[in-house]
């Protein structure tokens, strides 16, 4: 299994380190805007691969030098091409430290900046494969990057809900509850679910952030969720972020997928509230949409 990941901060880093740990890729292809960084990262993970028994090929190669003796730009280079034949490839590129965010969609006017520059040339590397958007907003950007690819929309999924929906698990300690719409403020909670526990569900995401700046091993586990359902064909259902043509946007609710991509998406049964909040949550996503298409 051969995976591509573009953007290898915090989120990105440690999803390459949780598909490495759970045996799920057999070589990873890391591209990133800072080298030393990149570098730095490749190297932890050669190491770690190595004490863990997996036997993961790594590129670019990483370039060891003296860092207290040796001084100036290291040349290690993002390699597209690579990704031609890679079975899926991640997009989590993001720049958070010139934001000031109280909402997810706070960081659209930057990230839509970032899927422009990537875009072309993921397209020009002549990738086929599932492309897999988890940078924020990630409704909107998983929209933005299959218009500016052309990419079948069947192969151009967010990984939306799926981590929304294990909060929700947690706050409420029930296994029958969900998460559509929006991965944002407007999600809505399925499943007769209590607004206190629903909004508890909703401010998880923010108690980490505003902490540590950052979330990551929640994000890194549903990734490797979502891959290891594709490849073992399981046919479980995953609350990712996919699109309906009716509504003209991406946003989550069930949905079926292999490694062809999306088989179907489906709404699982509403109440009228609801439905109420789900329409709510996909016009808010349009609105944002129609901001940066």
């Amino acid at each position: 299994m051969k995976i591509g990941i573009i953007g290898i901060g915090n989120v990105g880093s440690t999803v390459a380190y949780t598909l490495i740990l759970e045996n799920l890729v057999d070589e990873l292809v890391l591209i990133d805007r800072n080298p030393d960084k990149l570098n730095a990262e490749i190297i932890e993970m050669q190491d770690a691969a190595q004490s863990l028994s997996r036997h993961v090929q790594i590129r670019p190669g990483p370039v060891i030098r003296d860092p207290l003796r040796d001084s100036g730009d290291l040349h290690i280079e993002n390699d597209y091409s690579a990704l031609a034949d890679a079975d899926f490839v991640i997009f989590s590129a993001a720049d958070l430290s010139i934001i000031k965010m109280a909402d997810r969609l706070g960081e659209l006017p930057i990230t839509g900046k970032i899927a422009e520059d990537v875009a072309p040339k993921l397209k020009a590397s002549g990738f086929s494969g599932i492309l897999l958007s988890i940078s924020n907003p990630c409704d909107v950007i998983t929209q933005y990057l299959w218009q500016l690819t052309g990419f079948p929309s069947n192969k151009v999924i967010g990984s939306g809900a799926v981590l929304d929906t294990s909060r929700l698990k947690n706050r409420t300690g029930r296994e029958d509850v969900l998460i559509v719409g929006e991965h944002g403020e407007s999600q809505t909670a399925v499943g007769n679910v209590d607004d206190a526990l629903a909004n508890q569900a909703r401010l998880t995401g923010w108690n980490v952030f505003t902490v540590k700046n950052y979330t990551n091993f929640g994000i890194g586990a549903s990734v490797a969720k979502i891959i290891r359902t594709i490849i073992s064909d399981s046919g479980e259902e995953l609350p990712v972020s996919t699109y309906d043509e009716e509504a003209g946007a991406y946003y989550s609710t069930w949905a079926k997928l292999s490694r062809d991509g999306l088989v179907y998406r489906r709404l699982p049964e509403l109440t009228e509230k609801e439905r109420a909040n789900l329409d709510t949550s996909i016009a808010r996503i349009k609105e944002f949409y129609s901001k940066i298409s």
